[in-house]
């Protein structure tokens, strides 16, 4: 557990484990907000889902692993894609957890946070192993 605590904060650098709390700490929210609660619909009990999914990958980017990265940038390629190009409202809503909406010119802007995470994956992905 020590080794893996040493890998996890000591290694890689600082961004990918404050990044791994930040992932985590939506993740536990996202199941107290849609899991818990009766009153949500069945497709919004797929946020949870993602966002573990994106964890899971991040803390193997973390640890360094290509397998944690390559499935990170795969799954926030996947959901940026269905958030811009997907039918109907109800995938934009259910996609838009990682999103920053930015004022610009009277209109918000969707920026997807996973890309510039995704971006700090890319710039390191030659050390991973």
């Amino acid at each position: 557990m020590k080794q893996f605590i040493n890998n996890f904060f000591s290694r890689p650098p600082v961004i990918f484990p404050l990044v791994a709390c930040f992932l985590l700490f939506m993740a536990v929210n996202e199941i107290q907000l849609f899991l818990t609660n009766g009153d949500t619909d069945f497709i919004y009990k797929i946020r949870p889902a993602i966002l573990i999914l994106m964890t899971i990958f991040w803390i193997g980017a973390t640890l360094f692993k290509k397998w944690g990265a390559l499935g990170f940038l795969l799954l926030t390629a996947l959901t940026v894609a269905l958030f811009y190009f997907g039918p109907g409202m109800e995938y934009k809503r259910l996609l838009d957890i990682l999103m920053l909406y930015i004022p610009y010119e009277g209109r918000l802007l969707p920026v997807p946070v996973s890309i510039v995470f995704a971006f700090a994956i890319l710039f390191y992905y030659r050390r991973m192993e």
